[in-house]
């Protein structure tokens, strides 16, 4: 059975319960004040009779105490000459006579001892009507000694007709609010519902692969429901964004080991060849260190990249740096001089950012960031790596410093934007942006020898990722390649 028809269920079977137990306490109640009326008239006549006698009654005449109509009224003496029994012929036509064989003397001479009366409840001779009676004991006025007890009783037929009545329409109220109350728990239950059954159709929709479907937030946040959806929906996002990553992830990786894959085999292939060569003797021995030659040469290059392919490696795993202050300046100076003794045609030189700076011969400024000193100073080699790789010989190159709004936020905060520029062939426009990726090489013409690895310029974009920063390939003035990096500035101490 579903949850929302066990709970319409339960709520109008708790109201049906609740409304049956009050109607049985009012109609209880109701029954108790009117039969306890009955006692007190009873009682109260009672009192008048002891105290003024049947005689006048007996004898048919009137009496100072003035008797009901549909009173029934049975005296019983120790003399039964004088027994009598008092009733109107119309209350005699219409509830009949009670039922009493004989009084109960004994009963109600221990009553009169305790200052009360018995009251009993018998039937009628006349069926479904019964009666309400009282016994006492008949005192002579003259010796103050006991003659016999009299009955005094009236019908409970109105009092029977009154509860009943008030029954059935206590019932028939009932039946009317509990219908009622069963329509208003069924909409509230399917009203409450409509949350739940619109997450059950998103967590559907999510089961046949729609990650992007969201719940609808129609409940307020402080309520269960609300709670409840705006939860789902960040726990939703979250999952997507993972599932996304995973994806992505999983991409790269398949891509990574499959070029790769590709990569060491170049090298492989040329290591065993020339060793299959050498073994089968179709090497001369003239050409013995040449093929040697080969062999270590390829061997070196399959070390490099191994040594890249495990830096990559920690990049991805978000390995512990040595965060430290660092000044970018010295680490670009002391890169320009390593390039200038292992490339001394090339014209080298640290600027300042701004144009204008240089042209007013200006040096370029002291700037510090915060990171790892050893990884900064690898993106420089990197990338004058790649200067002295893909660019003629003679080339210049430069490393512009300086401070400057980010390229994709004018307006913010300047940042310390390093540059490095060489004046060769440049970068396709369209290559821009996939010079970043992993074994990408944006001249197909260029051997895999003076091509280098692929890896250079993804370790690159990996270091300034991980220290929170942007990388960018750009157009040189006047043609050529600069790579603009942009890193967060170390805070004023």
């Amino acid at each position: 059975m579903p949850l929302r028809t066990r709970l319409t269920l339960m709520t109008t079977g708790l109201l049906a319960i609740g409304l049956i137990v009050v109607s049985f306490v009012v109609t209880s109640l109701l029954y108790s004040h009117m039969m306890g009326q009955i006692d007190s008239q009873l009682r109260t006549t009672a009192v008048a009779i002891g105290s003024q006698g049947l005689a006048q009654i007996r004898e048919g005449g009137t009496s100072s105490t003035t008797f009901p109509s549909n009173y029934y009224v049975k005296a019983e003496y120790f003399d039964p000459s004088r027994n009598g029994e008092w009733i109107s012929a119309d209350t005699a036509a219409v509830y009949g006579r009670p039922q009493v064989k004989g009084l109960d003397y004994q009963r109600a001479l221990a009553h009169t001892a305790k200052g009360d009366y018995p009251i009993t409840t018998v039937n009628s001779d006349q069926p479904g009507h019964q009666w309400r009676m009282i016994t006492l004991l008949i005192k002579d006025q003259n010796t103050g000694q006991y003659t016999g007890a009299v009955a005094l009783a009236l019908p409970l037929s109105d009092v029977m007709e009154t509860v009943e009545r008030t029954r059935l329409v206590v019932a028939l109220a009932d039946v009317s609010i509990i219908s009622v109350g069963a329509v208003f728990a069924t909409y509230l239950v399917h009203r409450s519902f409509r949350s739940l059954r619109q997450i059950e159709g998103v967590a559907g929709r999510i089961a046949h692969g729609d990650l992007s479907a969201r719940i609808l937030v129609t409940e307020p946040r402080t309520t269960e429901v609300g709670s409840l959806q705006r939860a789902i929906n960040a726990m939703l996002a979250q999952n997507e964004t993972s599932f996304a990553a995973q994806v992505v992830a999983q991409e790269r990786m398949t891509r990574f080991v499959s070029d790769a894959s590709h990569e060491l085999r170049t090298p492989l292939a040329a290591i065993r060849g020339y060793g299959e060569l050498y073994r089968m003797g179709g090497v001369p021995a003239n050409k013995t260190g040449e093929v040697m030659g080969r062999i270590e040469t390829e061997s070196n290059r399959m070390g490099r990249l191994v040594d890249d392919l495990l830096q990559l490696a920690r990049i991805d795993e978000g390995r512990e740096m040595s965060m430290e202050p660092v000044n970018l300046t010295d680490l670009a100076a002391g890169a320009l001089s390593d390039m200038m003794v292992l490339a001394p045609e090339r014209d080298c030189g640290l600027i300042p950012l701004d144009p204008r700076d240089e042209a007013a011969g200006m040096e370029a400024p002291s700037l510090q960031v915060i990171g790892d000193r050893d990884r900064l100073s690898q993106i420089l080699t990197n990338l004058l790596g790649n200067v002295v790789r893909h660019t003629p010989s003679g080339t210049p190159v430069e490393i512009a410093i300086g401070m400057a709004p980010p390229r994709t936020n004018p307006t913010a905060q300047p940042v310390v934007v390093v540059e490095v520029r060489d004046h060769g062939h440049g970068v396709p426009p369209e290559a821009a942006e996939k010079v970043f990726q992993r074994f990408y090489r944006s001249d197909t013409s260029r051997n895999r020898e003076t091509g280098g690895s692929g890896l250079g310029l993804a370790i690159v974009l990996g270091i300034v990722a991980a220290h929170k920063g942007t990388v960018q390939m750009l157009q040189t003035p006047g043609g050529g390649a600069t790579v603009h990096i942009e890193l967060p500035p170390a805070p004023a101490w």
